[in-house]
């Protein structure tokens, strides 16, 4: 198992990547599983430093999209703006590590998904599944969830 700065931890490598996401509270979670996926499409870019101090460095690269997805529950909000985000991606040929949300509740994310123009892709990300998503708060303050991307 690999964990990175407590954000998430690999399960399982393969054609589907299997990974459990931390975070303090749902949104927090959300933002490191953007993290995470930007991690797996580019981690020489994400493990160079702070998201801020790259971004900063690459300003002629940089990128930024406002996004509104809405859905049933958590689990489907997730993988929603997973694919939202990855879609995106695919187009821009760009890679999104932070996001600053302006409403978010267990039925709706709206904000703005932040990152960096890229040549290519380490990883190409095909899909963010469905099973096995199952975000809940394991304690009070520690939330969690199993995420599997398709590789």
């Amino acid at each position: 198992m690999i964990t990175h700065s407590k954000k998430f931890e690999v399960l399982k490598q393969g054609p589907d990547l299997k990974l459990k996401v931390f975070g303090f509270s749902p949104k927090e979670l959300f933002k490191n599983a953007l993290y995470v996926l930007g991690y797996t499409q580019k981690p020489e870019m994400a493990g160079q430093s702070a998201v801020g101090a790259l971004i900063g460095r690459l300003r002629g690269r940089r990128i930024s999209e406002d996004f509104l997805i809405e859905s049933m529950d958590y689990n489907t909000l997730l993988v929603d703006f997973l694919s939202d985000v990855l879609s995106r991606s695919d187009s821009q040929n760009a890679v999104f590590f932070d996001v600053k949300f302006t409403a978010f509740s267990e039925n709706k994310v709206e904000g703005r998904i932040y990152g960096v123009k890229v040549d290519d892709f380490s990883k190409n990300v095909k899909a963010v599944a469905y099973h096995e998503i199952d975000i809940k708060e394991i304690e009070p303050g520690k939330w969690e969830t199993l995420l599997v991307l398709d590789i």
